[in-house]
């Protein structure tokens, strides 16, 4: 569960805090930044079969965070905008509690479009999230590490760019430095099109070069703490990948059902840099969700291929997830009631050899 937190939201959430800009607190005036005030209130419980555990070893996750945006006139044509994010309450998580560890920026915008530069999602991230990770399939269809094929995961410092809309099109892009690898740099963008004023198209892509996978290794010893023995360590080299990702996917209605599908195939590859092998992995995501007056249903399934790889040097296995969501909406809350089955159980964990049932129960609250 390491990284699943990201993708709790439910689709119910989005409804409900569609106007968390107008809900949020304003703590100045127009002179100093009109900066507001913003959180969702997220607590659940989580718990999976698999060995020596069942779901009533369940384990309570805290998804709370805490924001501040603004914006203010720097001059006639520019309007400086500043957002400031927390992450996590729950501080044994990967994202810590800290202010500033999720979307943390500055940026500009006017007739020109909007520029952003620090903390935030990248272009492909932020589709991969929302709308075909939810609900639970993040575990499966979010990791951006496979088979070591990887696209800069989640938020990165970064700098960004949102052109104009022109009519139903969207289109942003952005850049970054793609970790601590020398001359490393990844650069993405996606677009988004409302056809026929009903379904919603998404393509996306981001390459990146340099990417460090792992260090050099120096022949040697090491100590074993088991045995008090010199163990021999041997040479290995460095692996550093030139990487490509790209998405296609879209959201539709199904006219007067209140029923809508939402599908996506993502492909990425890696190749080293020094081998030239490269290894390559499939994935998909299907989500259907219903809903009547405050209550829905949502029934999602994600899978990623057996990993291709040229020299057969990797022989990561897929995994697959199936989960169903029960969820309101009542007076701002959410409520919602998960299950699911998987053959991997943590983000990025290796695939099991028989399908496990996971189950959540939350409740959230957004302002």
């Amino acid at each position: 569960m390491k990284k699943l937190s990201l993708t709790m939201v439910a689709a119910a959430v989005s409804t409900a805090l569609l106007s968390a800009g107008a809900n949020a607190y304003v703590l100045g005036t127009e002179n100093t930044g009109n900066v507001e005030v913003y959180g969702v209130v997220a607590v659940s419980a989580y718990g999976h079969t698999g060995d020596d555990v069942n779901v009533t070893d369940y384990k309570i996750e805290n998804e709370t965070r805490i924001g501040f945006r603004g914006s203010k006139q720097m001059t006639d044509g520019i309007n400086v905008i500043f957002q400031v994010e927390s992450g996590y309450t729950d501080v044994d998580d990967w994202a810590g509690g800290g202010l500033g560890f999720r979307d943390t920026f500055v940026g500009i915008e006017g007739d020109y479009g909007k520029i952003t530069v620090g903390r935030q999602l990248t272009p492909m991230y932020e589709v991969v999230d929302w709308p075909f990770t939810n609900p639970g399939l993040g575990r499966v269809f979010d990791p951006a590490a496979t088979g070591d094929i990887a696209y800069m995961y989640d938020r990165t410092e970064s700098i960004r760019y949102f052109v104009p809309a022109m009519g139903n099109l969207n289109i942003n892009v952005a850049t970054g430095r793609a970790g601590s690898g020398e001359n490393a740099h990844w650069f993405g963008g996606a677009a988004k099109y409302k056809a026929f004023d009903a379904i919603t198209l998404h393509a996306t892509f981001e390459y990146g070069n340099n990417r460090k996978v792992s260090d050099a290794v120096t022949a040697g010893f090491e100590f074993d703490p088991t045995t008090g023995d010199k163990k021999v360590v041997a040479a290995k080299d460095g692996v550093v990948t030139d990487t490509f990702t790209y998405l296609v996917g879209f959201e539709a209605p199904i006219a007067s059902t209140g029923i809508s599908i939402a599908a996506a195939y993502k492909y990425g590859q890696a190749e080293n840099v020094a081998t030239k092998n490269v290894d390559s992995q499939g994935s998909y995501s299907v989500v259907a969700q219903y809903w009547n007056g405050p209550l829905g249903i949502k029934l999602g399934y994600a899978a990623t291929e057996d990993v291709e790889s040229d020299d057969n040097s990797n022989v990561s296995k897929g995994a697959s997830v199936t989960s169903l969501q029960v969820m309101g909406v009542v007076n701002g809350f959410v409520p919602y009631v998960r299950i699911g089955m998987t053959d991997q159980l943590g983000w990025g964990a290796d695939p099991l050899e028989d399908q496990e049932i996971f189950a959540r129960v939350g409740l959230e609250y957004g302002f």
